[in-house]
């Protein structure tokens, strides 16, 4: 009875509109209420939740990947992709891509990616002649790859609640974001050539073009190597890389010229912002994992996927579709709080690494950010290019069929994952 008052109120208020982290909240104090459990519970919860030395990583990757916006380096990662494979059929389509691969390395986050670098790819997109819906949909379809490759803040998130080493995490996630990016190019490529996608086509660059551009992005593309190479080494802890990261942009903007004190502060505000939102999402939805946790939801869900079948292939499968399914409605930071605690005891069973399980899920939620009806990178991407949300909906479909490939990939080829973890150690 106590179970379906806490999601059956949770479920009402996700229906009527109410924010998320209210939602979480309100059906934990509607849960200890009727179970009799003290409500000094809640503020204990919701300050344990955000207490963590790890998740002060959080806002300094965020302010890192607002400063790269800020200060112009985004712009110089833009030009050097384009130097690279812009003559590739498919042109800022590849380039887009491989921005944000590079922009990655620095940032982690996937609305900075579609709200900063892709304002940049869009522009220049239309400026060709590209068509507004090919170019809204694959910025937000690339935008997917930041939260996977280090430093990653979905990653940060789920090492603290999962309490797995940060480091190899970052690890495991470079491979995969790679397998990423092949999928959604060669999808690009695929569109291309039969027709489907009408894409103008650019000259090669020089090999004297290629030079200077990759001499302006140099230090932009080196931070990736600085940051993990840093907690590889022991020089900083993977918290300590997020301020390495913030110093790193910041003094770039300022050698760059670009970042001024006006910039500096809109990017203080906006890390500011999505932070306390992030935050809040990690305290109420710590409140509402203590009723999943009290009313042992892992044990009676396990119990359910094995009495509907004992293939392992198959429970895997239907994991991954409630993760996909959850992922269109919710931000991935608020399903992150509440399907690891749930999924983490089945790991076992499933035949799963900690670590490994850590990137599918991860990389099944972020799905959700490029699916309706939330899909908040579509609604980003959808204002700066002055299209509709449907159109871009209709556009992103085969994109996500290319990620769901990676999906599959990195979920049944455990070896792609744990491969870097391994060599640098990791003992699963």
């Amino acid at each position: 009875m106590d179970l379906t008052i806490l999601l059956g109120s949770f479920a009402l208020l996700m229906i009527i509109g109410i924010p998320v982290a209210f939602c979480f909240l309100t059906s934990a104090i509607i849960y200890m209420w009727s179970s009799d459990l003290p409500l000094a519970m809640t503020a204990q919860q919701m300050s344990s939740g955000v207490r963590g030395y790890t998740l002060v990583a959080i806002p300094l990757y965020v302010l890192a990947g607002e400063l790269m916006n800020s200060g112009g380096i985004t712009r110089r990662i833009f030009d050097f992709a384009n130097a690279m494979v812009g003559h590739v059929k498919g042109g800022l389509g590849h380039v887009n891509v491989v921005a944000s691969v590079i922009f990655a390395g620095a940032s982690g986050s996937s609305s900075a990616d579609a709200a900063g670098l892709g304002r940049i790819e869009i522009k220049s997109m239309l400026d060709k002649g590209y068509r507004p819906e090919f170019a809204a949909s694959i910025t937000a379809v690339s935008s997917t790859i930041g939260p996977i490759i280090p430093p990653s803040i979905h990653l940060v998130l789920y090492g603290a609640l999962a309490e797995v080493g940060i480091d190899y995490l970052f690890l495991a996630g470079i491979v995969p974001g790679f397998i990423m990016a092949a999928c959604m190019m060669a999808m690009i490529y695929f569109l291309v050539v039969t027709g489907r996608e009408p894409c103008p086509t650019q000259p090669k660059a020089s090999p004297r073009e290629r030079l200077r551009y990759f001499g302006r992005a140099i230090f932009p593309a080196s931070a990736p190597v600085i940051i993990v190479g840093g907690i590889l080494s022991g020089i900083f802890t993977p918290t300590e890389a997020g301020a390495v990261a913030v110093g790193y942009a910041l003094i770039l903007g300022l050698i760059y010229g670009d970042l001024t004190l006006a910039s500096l502060k809109e990017a203080m505000v906006r890390s500011v912002k999505s932070t306390a939102m992030v935050m809040f999402i990690l305290a109420t939805a710590k409140v509402f994992a203590l009723g999943i946790t009290l009313e042992q939801v892992p044990e009676l869900l396990a119990v359910a996927l094995f009495s509907l079948t004992e293939n392992v292939t198959v429970l895997i499968l239907l994991v991954l579709i409630a993760l996909l399914i959850l992922g269109t409605f919710e931000s991935a930071s608020a399903n992150l709080v509440i399907v690891t605690p749930v999924l983490l005891p089945m790991a076992p069973s499933l035949g799963l690494d900690p670590v490994h399980m850590g990137v599918v899920v991860v990389l099944a939620l972020m799905i959700g950010v490029i699916t309706p009806p939330v899909g908040i990178s579509l609604f980003i991407v959808s204002d700066i290019a002055g299209v509709s949300f449907g159109k871009v909906v209709r556009n992103v479909l085969p994109y996500i069929f290319a990620l769901i490939v990676a999906l599959l990939l990195v979920t049944f080829l455990p070896d792609l994952v744990l491969f870097l973890p391994r060599v640098f150690g990791y003992a699963g």
